[in-house]
C-alpha cells in the first residue's frame, strides 16, 4: 500500500519537475545563450570555426574536477526548473495583466479608447455588408464581412465595458454575451457551474485555458529576451517579434477558443446549473433572462424573500440499453 502511495507521489512529481523543465523558460535562455554567442563568443567562433570552438569550450567543461562538473550540470537543472516554476506562478497575474487590469488609469483610458474607435469603425463598416445577402456579395465582399464580424464580436458593444487591450476585449466580450442572452453573470456562475461539468468538457476547459497560459508565457519569455541586447542589438528586435507573434499570432487565437468553449458550457449545462440550485426552470427566453439574473442575485447577496419556491430536484433518468423498457404498449 505505501509502496503504490510513494510511487504514485514520486510520478506527480516527476511530471510536475518535467513540465517545469521543459517550458517555455528554454526560449529565454537559449536566447540568452544565442546572444552571448553572437557577442562575446563570436571572436572565439571566427578564430576557430563553430567546431573548433566547440571543441575548445567543451575541453574547458572537461578540464574541471568531477563535482565542479556535476555541480554545474545539477546548477543548469536547477535554473531552468525554476525559471519554468517562476513562469508557471506568475502566469495568471500576467494574463490579467495582458486584459488590462493596470493601476495606471490614463494610459488604460487612452488604450480603451483607441481600440473603441476602432471598434465602432468596425461596426460601421459591418452594418452595410451585414445588411445585404450573401448571394449578392462577391468573395472579397464575404472575406471582409467575416473578418469584420469576427473583429465585432471580440470586442463589447458597450464602450463602458470595453477593455484596453484586444486580448481583454475577447474575454469580456465572452461574459457580455452570457449575461445578454441567459441573465447569468459569468463571474458569479462560473465557479457553481464547473462543479456539475461533466468530465470530458471541464478537461476541455482546462485543456484551452492552459494554451491561454502557455502562449502568455511565450509572449513573456520573449519580452525579457530584449536584456541579452547588452551582448547583441539583435536581441531587441527578435524579442520585439517573438513577443508581438505570440500575442497577435497565437494568445487572440487560444482566447477565442477559451471563450467559445466558457460559452457552450453555459449553452449545454445552465439548466443543470438551475437544478443543482433547486431553482426554478424558465420556459422562455424573457423568463431565463429575469431568472438568471435572480440567480445570480442570489449566488451573489443572497436573498430573503419567499419567492420563488425551490423546485424538487428531477428524478433519476430512465436506463438506457438493450434492457431498457420500451415506450410502446
Amino acid at each position: 500500500m505505501l509502496n503504490d502511495f510513494w510511487k504514485g507521489v514520486g510520478g506527480k512529481l516527476s511530471d510536475r519537475w518535467l513540465t517545469a523543465l521543459f517550458s517555455p523558460a528554454w526560449l529565454f535562455w537559449l536566447a540568452g545563450l544565442a546572444a552571448w554567442l553572437r557577442g562575446e563568443g563570436w571572436p572565439t567562433v571566427q578564430r576557430l570555426g563553430w567546431l573548433g570552438a566547440a571543441k575548445e569550450w567543451t575541453a574547458g567543461l572537461t578540464g574541471l574536477p568531477v563535482l565542479v562538473q556535476a555541480a554545474a550540470v545539477v546548477g543548469l537543472l536547477l535554473l531552468l526548473t525554476f525559471s519554468g516554476l517562476l513562469l508557471r506562478f506568475f502566469s495568471r497575474p500576467l494574463v490579467r495583466g495582458l486584459e488590462g487590469y493596470w493601476v495606471f488609469t490614463r494610459p488604460r483610458r487612452r488604450l480603451r479608447e483607441r481600440l473603441g474607435r476602432r471598434a465602432d469603425a468596425d461596426i460601421a463598416r459591418l452594418r452595410p455588408l451585414a445588411a445585404r445577402p450573401a448571394d449578392s456579395l462577391d468573395a472579397e465582399a464575404l472575406a471582409e464581412r467575416g473578418r469584420l464580424a469576427l473583429r465585432v464580436r471580440s470586442a463589447p458593444f458597450d464602450p463602458r465595458r470595453r477593455m484596453p487591450t484586444r486580448f481583454g476585449n475577447v474575454l469580456r466580450a465572452s461574459e457580455e454575451r452570457i449575461r445578454a442572452h441567459y441573465g447569468l453573470d459569468p463571474v458569479v456562475c462560473w465557479p457553481r457551474l464547473w462543479m456539475v461539468l461533466p468530465d470530458a468538457t471541464r478537461n476541455e476547459v482546462v485543456a484551452s485555458r492552459r494554451s491561454v497560459h502557455l502562449t502568455t508565457q511565450v509572449w513573456v519569455c520573449g519580452v525579457l529576451s530584449s536584456v541579452w541586447s547588452v551582448w547583441t542589438l539583435w536581441a531587441l528586435p527578435l524579442s520585439v517579434l517573438v513577443a508581438a507573434t505570440a500575442y497577435r499570432g497565437f494568445l487572440l487565437s487560444a482566447a477565442r477558443v477559451h471563450t467559445e468553449l466558457l460559452e457552450s458550457c453555459f449553452d449545454l449545462y445552465r439548466t443543470q446549473l438551475y437544478q443543482s440550485l433547486r431553482w426554478p426552470l424558465p420556459e422562455h427566453p424573457l423568463a431565463e433572462h429575469r431568472a438568471g439574473r435572480r440567480l445570480t442575485t442570489y449566488l451573489s447577496s443572497g436573498s430573503r424573500r419567499p419567492e420563488p419556491l425551490f423546485a424538487d430536484p428531477p428524478g433519476p433518468l430512465p436506463p438506457f440499453g438493450p434492457g431498457a423498457p420500451s415506450g410502446g404498449a
